[in-house]
């Protein structure tokens, strides 16, 4: 609603004889000259495509042009808190082209006059009655304004002013005004609709932006997790291994021990999942890809899980065909595959169930053909199990899917096994399915695979007996660790050297020669790699097999070359017996679970 002042000021004009709208109709019309306007609304419409300041300038210029006027611009209105509104001069065109920026007061000029009254206004001499417009030089004979549409209220107004009194304005140039006031509405509202997307674009990036942090934040708390238990775990297992030994002929503490030892595995599980999971969100999980038999293999996943399967009084079965299958696999990936297969159906299956598996392969060997050419090894595990309820089926292969009676099952576990496995499968260029007829109905797991192949390697050699003593040099900075590490060879025969330090490595290795080196990676003075390059320049280590222990997620110290193989803290003993065995192996066993 207009207060009395905005009456008193349009009254004021009005009685000083400035406002002459009337006269537009008055005065003899000129011939529309549509080539002109077509040629500018041309130009209008290139406009579009650039930025919003060249788009309201370009509709100056042709506001000048197509009325013949000596100045003409674009006035915005702005709102400051308690304060009177504003128009700034936002795009200026002809002889006031300087004055782009100018602020004039609305209440107090020739476009609040049109805001007000709702309609264009034709003003005479208006330098006469606005002060604001003191700063325009030549003089201004008169001035027609035009409201720029807007919602809720005009945006503010589009004028053209005249300097020669030979130029006046008639009906004809308010026409066009109002056509471009109406083009420079859309041209706003375009303007403010990109700019309402762009910020729109830049909170999304944002978020991104944000989640990506709060990724890369969670998957460095695992490793720094991961690498903070393995580190009191390794002694903690290593210890308890020594205790059986120590303790063989009583009954009850090997069983105590034992207890002892399936939680640690537990814990351990736990803890190379998180981190299997944390490579397979980034792509990072890899497969080293080499031949061997698939049987071992299998034996391998058999005897990881026999344990709790005979805890359980599960009847575990496995069938495969009674020739060799050769296959071109990364082995511990492929016995890390089966093996969460089998811990699944171990898990989930009844005290007294059956977990079978099936393996079937071609006999390449006695087939003729191409030596490089592939075939499908189709694995199956199938549990008489509590089996998978239809609406979970589809999800068992997402990251933390579990159904509510897994997530309080006491051996659970975090949901991540079956997307490893599904990482792993198709890395290996296969496939991996999930069959399951409801719960309590059992489920089967078939993994086909394209890895066997025709390639004349004989069985894996056993590692757990009749390997020779070491000279072993074992450094790590927790004395726990290293303590216990120590206990574990010297009783299966191994002359073992301690040293919590790179230094006092060094100065061991001036009196003692050993064959193999465990050298733990983040030591703090000087760390694991330094102190392999320091070992192998030594004079009396120059055959030493330099193996680096570390509890990281993705340790990034294998580029260097630093050590002939890497084991995860704590490192299995049938690793280590591998490794003592070896005779420098291309990679290491554990190659970073």
């Amino acid at each position: 609603m207009q207060g009395p002042s905005e009456f008193s000021m349009v009254e004021r004009i009005q009685r000083a004889g400035s406002i002459i709208t009337s006269q537009l109709d008055a005065r003899c019309r000129r011939s529309s000259d549509y080539a002109a306007e077509s040629a500018a609304l041309h130009a209008l419409a290139k406009a579009f495509t650039t930025s919003h300041g060249a788009m309201l300038q370009t509709l100056a210029d042709t506001a000048l042009a197509l009325c013949c006027a000596g100045s003409a611009g674009i006035s915005l209105r702005e709102s400051r808190p308690g304060q009177p509104d504003i128009l700034r001069w936002i795009a200026v065109s002809g002889r006031c082209a300087h004055l782009v920026g100018h602020v004039i007061p609305t209440d107090e000029s020739p476009a609040g006059i049109a805001l007000r009254l709702g309609a264009p206004q034709l003003i005479a001499f208006p330098k006469r009655q606005f002060p604001c417009l003191s700063v325009i030089e030549p003089d201004i004979t008169e001035e027609l304004v035009v409201a720029v549409p807007g919602t809720p209220g005009p945006r503010g107004a589009l004028w053209v002013i005249s300097h020669d009194a030979a130029v006046q304005f008639d009906s004809e140039h308010r026409r066009i005004l109002t056509s471009l006031a109406d083009f420079a509405f859309a041209a706003l509202n375009v303007a403010d609709a990109k700019a309402d997307a762009e910020a729109r674009a830049a909170e999304a990036e944002a978020a991104r932006q944000s989640l990506v942090q709060v990724e890369e934040n969670k998957d460095n708390f695992i490793a720094t997790l991961a690498h903070e238990l393995r580190c009191p775990l390794a002694p903690i297992d290593t210890a308890l291994e020594a205790a059986k030994k120590l303790a063989a002929e009583n009954p009850a503490v090997l069983s105590a021990l034992a207890l002892a030892h399936r939680q640690v595995q537990q814990i351990k599980r736990l803890v190379a999942d998180l981190l299997d999971a944390s490579r397979v969100r980034h792509g990072k999980l890899c497969v080293n890809l080499e031949y061997c038999l698939i049987g071992d293999i299998i034996k391998d996943a058999m005897a990881a899980v026999g344990e709790d399967a005979r805890r359980r009084r599960h009847h575990l079965r496995a069938t495969l065909p009674p020739y060799p299958v050769a296959v071109y696999a990364d082995s511990v990936r492929l016995t890390q595959i089966i093996c969460n297969v089998l811990s699944n159906a171990v898990k989930y299956t009844p005290p007294g169930g059956e977990i079978t598996l099936l393996l079937e392969a071609p006999d390449l060997g006695a087939m003729a053909g191409d030596e490089h050419s592939r075939s499908d090894a189709v694995i199956s595990v199938t549990d008489t199990g509590i089996g998978i309820s239809p609406d979970l089926l589809p999800r068992v292969f997402e990251l933390y899917s579990q159904s509510p009676y897994l997530g309080t099952h006491a051996d659970g576990g975090l949901g991540l096994g079956l997307s490893v496995v599904k990482y792993l499968v198709q890395a290996h260029h296969g496939t991996v399915t999930v069959m399951s007829d409801g719960e309590g109905k059992g489920t089967c797991v078939t993994m086909r695979l394209p890895i066997v192949c025709k390639n004349g390697i004989g069985h894996a050699a056993l590692t757990t007996h009749g390997i020779p003593p070491a000279r072993i040099l074992l450094v790590d900075d927790s004395c726990d660790a290293t303590e216990a590490l120590s206990m574990l060879l010297a009783l299966d025969g191994h002359e073992v050297r301690r040293a919590q330090s790179g230094p006092e490595a060094l100065t061991i290795v001036d009196t003692f020669t050993p064959d193999v080196a465990l050298l733990d990676v983040h030591m703090p003075c000087m760390d694991g790699p330094t102190l392999a390059g320091l070992l192998r320049q030594h004079p009396k280590c120059s055959k030493i097999r330099l193996v680096a222990l570390t509890g990281d997620a993705a340790p990034t110290e294998r580029e260097t070359g630093a050590f002939d193989c890497y084991l995860t803290k704590p490192p299995a003993l049938e690793d280590l017996k591998y490794v003592l065995n070896a005779e420098r192996p291309e990679r290491g066993l554990a190659d970073g679970r």
